[in-house]
């Protein structure tokens, strides 16, 4: 499974951040305010669960007050640290927002993500991950269109019915309607969400119509909760072509809170099931 741990030195390059902080006799809110991060940012990188950059790096260093011969040093280790994950081969096609939400979907342990207009595209089979490829005015290249189909494929790896890695999903009931030029693409991928379903660690919900207004109309979100940590510790907001990260800690407990109102206003786990199963035998029929 496409998991991603740390290496060694990012995790020494972690623990050593910490240790300076400390030393300088802050909390990680107070580095997180006099660097004008978020307090989840300094957690995260402490974590390991991000790697840090070239300038965050040098103004920790300065803020932390490390002397020349431990900026050196330090700033060594992080040109060598970062591991390599499976997305690197794929590092032309990403933009610094999607490498970086890879790498922390990689590092996840749970997902729960509300699905406004497509099924997550860790739900996606690989007819309907082309299709939502090919939806835009600017078609890719065949090299390019089959290098993302690809990755597509890689992405899904984290998801497994082993259970490490627990999934949740809320899906607006217009997924359902919204036709595609071939229809056996969407049976296909009707099927495969019973299917996935029905998994240990994964739970899909139907938002119907009935239920009125969701909590949040500004469309699709996704919760991840860290590894490291065990904790929610940002939202993201993905689209065509940039990921949006919120990692302040009162916006994600807000998210998390109407994550949890939509589940509650969706069909039970069993209900969505006969849902779907219902939908992908009616793609198609008069």
């Amino acid at each position: 499974m496409d998991r991603y741990s740390p290496s060694s030195r990012e995790r020494r390059l972690a623990d050593e951040l910490r240790t300076l902080r400390e030393a300088a006799g802050l909390t990680g809110k107070d580095a997180a305010d006099r660097l004008g991060w978020s307090p989840s940012k300094v957690s995260r990188i402490e974590s390991a669960r991000v790697g840090i950059s070239a300038e965050d790096l040098a103004r920790s260093l300065e803020l932390y007050d490390a002397s020349p011969a431990q900026a050196e040093r330090l700033s060594r280790t992080a040109e060598s640290a970062r591991s390599k994950g499976w997305w690197e081969p794929f590092a032309d096609l990403l933009t610094a927002d999607y490498t970086n939400l890879i790498r922390l979907e990689a590092g996840s342990r749970a997902v729960d993500a509300y699905c406004a207009v497509v099924p997550h595209a860790l739900l996606q089979t690989p007819g309907y991950a082309e299709t939502v490829i090919c939806s835009s005015r600017a078609k890719p290249s065949d090299l390019e269109f089959q290098r993302r189909v690809d990755m597509h494929r890689r992405r899904q790896n984290l998801l497994r019915e082993d259970g490490q890695v627990r999934f949740s999903a809320v899906i607006d009931e217009s997924v359902f309607h919204r036709l595609l030029p071939d229809p056996a693409v969407l049976r296909a991928q009707f099927t495969r969400l019973a299917e996935l379903a029905e998994w240990p660690n994964v739970r899909i919900q139907v938002l119907p119509f009935g239920a009125g207004l969701p909590p949040v109309t500004a469309g699709s979100f996704c919760i991840l909760e860290s590894e490291a940590t065990g904790l929610a510790d940002v939202v993201y907001l993905e689209n065509k072509t940039r990921a949006f990260f919120v990692d302040a800690e009162r916006e994600v407990y807000l998210y998390t809170q109407d994550y949890t109102m939509l589940q509650e206003m969706a069909l039970p786990p069993d209900e969505s099931l006969d849902y779907m199963r219902r939908a992908a035998a009616s793609v198609g029929s008069a």
